[in-house]
């Protein structure tokens, strides 16, 4: 059995801070009961390859980004494999999360028992739009705070943006303060300027035919 494990995501891009947690990736060519879910992202060396083969930004993620811990052969993986195939989807993925964050906006402004999910949805297909989107300018971007680096950027505060940020880590790892009714209406505001900003990248992105290689 042959075992790969990485390091990538924040603390390879040198962002850490106090609600960073560390990403680490396990790629196995069987199970192995050692390796915790809880801890690592399980892949098999297989699926690992289709990744690269589908041009996932996934792949490129760790293409650019990982870093080798421990290798039980001496091998890297992920460095034989090379570069990972062209990313097309761009168009694909970038309207998939316009939709989540459309349908994750309107649970916030309908319902009141949700809200600190709705927003770390929000978050979460803001980021994602803007990395998937940053891939068509040459230089992907995979940030947390990436709609505020990409070269047409999201046009509301670090402050504001950081209240999307508080929710996801809020929602997924149940770390930090509550959100506040200051905090919801915030996001409620700045809200309608994230729509704006898709709107105009998305004519951007539908006038051309992006790809990332």
């Amino acid at each position: 059995m042959s075992t790969h494990l990485y390091a990538f995501g924040s603390i390879c891009r040198g962002e850490v801070d106090k609600s960073s947690d560390i990403d680490l990736l396990a790629c196995l060519s069987e199970p192995n009961s050692g390796i915790e879910p809880s801890r690592f992202s399980i892949y098999s060396h297989e699926r690992i390859e289709e990744l690269w083969s589908e041009g996932n930004p996934f792949a490129w993620h760790l293409h650019l980004e990982s870093k080798l811990l421990y290798s039980s052969d001496g091998n890297d993986f992920i460095s034989c494999l090379g570069r990972p195939v062209s990313y097309l989807k761009l168009i694909e993925d970038c309207e998939k999360f316009r939709s989540l964050f459309s349908e994750s906006f309107g649970s916030l402004i309908t319902t009141s028992n949700s809200y600190t999910f709705d927003i770390a949805c929000m978050f979460l297909a803001t980021r994602n739009f803007a990395t998937c989107y940053s891939f068509g300018s040459g230089l992907p971007i995979f940030s947390r705070y990436s709609p505020l680096m990409i070269g047409d950027p999201l046009s509301i505060s670090r402050e504001q943006f950081d209240v999307y940020v508080r929710a996801r880590i809020l929602s997924t790892r149940g770390y930090g303060e509550p959100l506040s009714d200051a905090d919801v209406n915030s996001v409620k505001t700045s809200a309608y300027a994230v729509v704006k900003w898709m709107d105009k990248l998305a004519d951007a992105y539908l006038s051309q035919e992006p790809r990332y290689e």
